[in-house]
């Protein structure tokens, strides 16, 4: 989608059609200072050297997170695709700052995922240094929100699928700590660097705000409190953030099965 008016601020959104990217650019689009340009998994690499050419930030969320996907398929999503952007960016002659989702599992992991997020924060962070160029890599924890798909790479939203749908809910060490943060969260961080970067640094590590550690155990025990309660209008949750906005989500999709 593209608008015309005067001091807009032009930004590529790869992954355009993934969780994170199609909230971020639901946010942007209600603003006028954002003219939002989209690349994803159906666009070649030659729109992404014209698209290049148009813009002033680029949101890096592309990417394959999969667990049962291949070692070149990771390659080709997370590192590869990293590589081309840079290459795009160096042949427009332009200095593009990037916001690059990684992961906390990219100093940890010894998959392929793991592997190619770690690879794509070192080229951008070569990137940064050889061209002077500000870059923002955030390593996310577990996100959760609206929109994310069960089965694919949420624990928690396949959580909720299950439960609505009366299926098992498997969880083999209750006591197992994760961090955790809500999409909008996330979202508000990003357009706040975007609105408000007064940083001088180059490649710079993004701590993120509104973080929350619970067990595994916590939960799955909040799902099915959600479960039990989902029809009894005077059930309300006081005193926690985090289940407040599993709630939200939990009802989000509670709906979409009942209307489905």
């Amino acid at each position: 989608m593209r608008r015309s008016k005067i001091n807009m601020k032009n930004i590529l959104v790869t992954g355009a059609k993934g969780f994170i990217a199609k909230n971020l650019i639901k946010r942007l689009n209600k603003s006028s200072l954002f003219n939002i340009f989209e690349f994803s998994r159906n666009s070649s690499l030659d729109d992404l050297a014209n698209i290049v050419k148009e813009v002033d930030f680029i949101f890096h969320l592309a990417g394959e997170v999969k667990p049962k996907s291949k070692k070149n398929e990771f390659e080709k999503s997370n590192s590869g695709l990293t590589k081309s952007l840079i290459i795009a960016i160096k042949d427009s002659k332009k200095k593009i700052p990037i916001l690059f989702a990684s992961s906390i599992h990219s100093d940890t992991s010894d998959n392929y995922y793991g592997k190619t997020k770690k690879e794509s924060e070192l080229s951008i962070e070569r990137y940064s240094i050889d061209e002077g160029v500000q870059c923002f890599i955030y390593k996310l924890p577990h996100i959760f929100g609206e929109g994310c798909k069960p089965n694919h790479n949420s624990v928690i939203t396949t959580w909720i699928y299950n439960r609505i749908n009366n299926l098992e809910v498997i969880i083999y060490d209750r006591n197992i700590t994760m961090e955790y943060i809500y999409v909008q969260d996330l979202i508000d961080n990003f357009i706040e660097l975007i609105e408000h970067n007064v940083h001088s640094e180059l490649s710079i590590f993004k701590e993120y705000t509104n973080v929350y550690t619970t067990t595994l155990g916590n939960v799955e025990d909040y799902i099915q409190d959600f479960y039990l309660n989902i029809e009894n209008n005077q059930y309300h949750i006081k005193d926690n953030d985090f289940k407040s906005k599993l709630f939200k989500v939990y009802k989000q999709y509670y709906k979409y099965e009942k209307e489905s």
